[in-house]
Formats: structure tokens, sequence, C-alpha cells
């Protein structure tokens, strides 16, 4: 699956809003226009660069951001240059954003805040360019992206925002000083909250971001930044090494796993104890009772099966665009699955979690559906329904990008591996 490896201040868990009460006075005297550089890390190593750009004038600010990642998935090199360009006024009031990404498939979106709110117009290579008015967005909400200058100004922050490079998804922050010199960062997308812990340089300028997913960004000089770095596999940085033998696998980690099929949790005084099978039936609520659809649950994981090639280059896809996919890896199996399982009505939920793959656990996600009596889980990118016996699931949500990233949430909640 795809690992989150966009580490801002303006990161996943680094985005937070302005009250309007807070932002009506424009600064008395210009900023200077500024220059950052950060590189980014996972898992101890070096990912990818980070450059920002400030230009002000008598109207305002044009920020520039520009993300540049190069890392390995499995055999496969992955290469993304992602651009957003936020326009506000000297109030840091937002009136537009520009947002683009260059890598297996090219993206671009542009936002417009007006009289009547936010509008979002963007295509793909995919889609046809459409007039996407988002009604979900808040005419107050902000870009993430501004959060950095709205924290150097005012050292603390709470409302709402979107996150651009996430297809503008909405959520709830707070961003609070927990020590001198450390802000810590909060953000909900109803009842899920995704954290990071910033620490601010003498000019109220972010210095190092570490956001929930393990995603490190450090200030560093230009020179540093554009430092050629050998690319590494995401997959084995991000696993979770299975010490030990034995039948029985513990983990450690401050999370409740939720009771979906394919497996039992018994928690220990050092840990949790999990039990895996496919014939394990979860304890989720039941759904209306009715005919049984585990032939047709099956007959459609062997055509999403058949119909995606696994490709660990393969662009991030969407809850919208993955049931046109043709490439992609488990994110877009699962998503694929959904979205057709959505349209002949059968209950469906996405697992993000994590995949038994010999001696260590990697990222993996798959499905839950009702089969009308009873739950399975169901791995299309594997072909398997029932699944089970090998997977571990850390947080059950919807197929959209709210639960997309609320389950990326949970994946670094479990420190360790053992086989007892």
């Amino acid at each position: 699956m795809r690992a989150l490896v966009v580490a801002v201040f303006a990161g996943a868990c680094a985005h937070t809003s302005i009250p309007p009460s807070l932002v009506a006075d424009a600064p008395v005297t210009q900023p200077p226009d500024q220059e950052r550089h950060y590189t980014v890390w996972l898992g101890g190593a070096r990912v990818g660069a980070i450059v920002e750009r400030e230009r002000w004038s008598h109207a305002g600010v044009v920020l520039e951001r520009t993300e540049t990642m190069r890392f390995l998935r499995g055999d496969s090199l992955v290469a993304l240059v992602t651009t957003i360009e936020v326009v506000a006024d000297n109030a840091l009031v937002p009136s537009r954003i520009t947002w683009s990404e260059l890598g297996p498939s090219n993206r671009q979106a542009e936002a417009i805040h007006d009289a009547h709110g936010w509008h979002v117009d963007g295509h793909d290579a995919d889609a046809t360019r459409a007039d996407l008015p988002r009604a979900d967005m808040p005419e107050d909400a902000v870009p993430a992206e501004l959060v950095p200058l709205l924290t150097r100004r005012d050292g603390r922050f709470s409302g709402r925002v979107f996150l651009v490079a996430r297809g503008f998804l909405v959520g709830t922050g707070r961003i609070e000083p927990a020590a001198p010199g450390r802000l810590v960062a909060r953000l909900w997308f109803g009842p899920s909250v995704a954290e990071a812990t910033i620490d601010v340089d003498g000019d109220g300028s972010y210095a190092r971001i570490i956001d929930g997913e393990g995603v490190i960004a450090r200030r560093t000089t230009a020179a540093q930044a554009t430092e050629a770095f050998e690319p590494v596999d995401l997959i084995a940085a991000t696993s979770i090494p299975i010490s030990g033998h034995g039948s029985r696998l513990v983990i450690d980690g401050d999370i409740a796993l939720p009771p979906v099929p394919g497996q039992v949790a018994h928690p220990l005084s050092d840990g949790i104890e999990i039990a895996l099978s496919p014939r394990l039936p979860g304890a989720l609520p039941d759904e209306e009772r009715g005919p049984d659809r585990g032939a047709e649950i099956r007959a459609l994981v062997a055509a999403v099966r058949s119909s995606i090639v696994p490709d660990l280059a393969a662009g991030p896809t969407t809850a919208t665009r993955a049931a046109s996919a043709t490439a992609g890896d488990c994110t877009t199996f699962a998503l694929a699955y959904a979205a057709h399982a959505a349209k002949r009505a059968i209950p469906t939920r996405v697992v993000t979690g994590l995949r038994v793959d010999g001696d260590r656990l990697i990222r993996h996600r798959w499905a839950v559906s009702w089969t009308g009596s009873a739950w399975i889980a169901v791995d299309a990118a594997f072909g398997a329904a029932p699944a089970g016996g090998d997977l571990i699931g850390l947080a059950l949500h919807d197929a959209d990008d709210a639960g997309l990233v609320a389950g990326e949430a949970a994946l670094t909640m479990v420190r360790s591996a053992t086989r007892r």
C-alpha cells in the first residue's frame, strides 16, 4: 500500500486553521521574502526534499511549496513532484490555490475562494475536466500549506483546514504550544485523530516536524536538500520485524484492534496476542439478514483481481478513481472492490492494517463484506474471499479519503511483533 510520505508543516497531521477573529488585521510591517529547505525521512532513510518560498508584496503573499519524493516500492522506482501555490492577502486570508502532481499519473487542480465560498476545478489523466464545487468545504477553511505562516504569526490555531493533495479533504485541527519551542498539532476527521510534533525556530518557522506516520521533515540548507541520495524501499523501511519463534503472534502497541473477521485479539500484560484465521467470524454488528451473497462476492473479487495489474509504481488512487483503475497496489484493489460492491448494495468497509510476510509485517489494505448472514474478510489484491490467516486489521473505515487518512494514522501504533 502507499505509505504517507507527505511530511508537512503542512503534513497530514500538522494542519489546522485560524478563526476569523485572528485573521482580521493585516500586519503593519510587510514581512521579508523567505526560502526554506527541508529533507524528508522515513524509517531512518532519506525519501525526499521540500522547498518553500514566500514572496510578499503590498497585496499579500504568494507561498509556493514543492515536494520532491524518490523511493522504491519493492523493485519499482517511484518519483513524485508535488507543487502547491497559495495566494493570500496580508491578513493571510487565502483566495486561490493551485496544485499539481507529476509522477506515474499527472494531476492538477485549482481552488478559488470568492463571495460564494470555495470552488474546485481539476483534472487528471483519467478524468475529463469538470467544475467541482465542494459543498463540504467550509467557507472559513484554509489550506494546510498556509498554516505555518499562521502559526508563526499567532502561535496557536484552531479551526477547519483542507488537505489540497488529498483531494481537498476537510478536517478540524488544533495547534498548541507544548513546551518552549515546541508545538503539538492534532487533526480530526470525525472521531479519528492524527497528531504531529513540531519544533520551532527562533523566527517562528518550523524546524522539524514528526508526523503520526513516522515521517520526519528537517529544516536544512539548500545544498543539503539537493544532495543526491539512494532511493530506499518504503515497504522494507516501514515493515515491522517479527522476532522469536513459536505459533503465538504477539504485538506491542497503543491500539485497540477492531473486531474484524479473520482475527481475535487477547490482551496480555505486555502486548496483544492475536489469533489469525479466515474461519474467525469477528464481532462486527450484523447488517440486515438476507439471501447468501457469498458467490456474488467471490465473483466480484475475481473480476477486480483480473482487471487490475499489480503495480507498486502506479500512482495513488482515490475512491472515485479506483473503480476504473487498471493498475495499482493493495489500496487500489481494496477501493476498487469496495466501489463495485457499493454499486451492488453489498455492505462493505475497508480495513487498514498489516500482512504477515515471512518474518515481518508489512502495511496492507483489504475489505470486509456482509454475505447476508456474516461478515467476511475480502482481499482482492490476492483474490481471496474469505481472506485471513495473514492479516492484522488495525483500523476499520469507509472507502473515502477521510477513511484512508484515519486508517494510516493507526499504522504507527504497533511498535513490535513477536512469535512465542
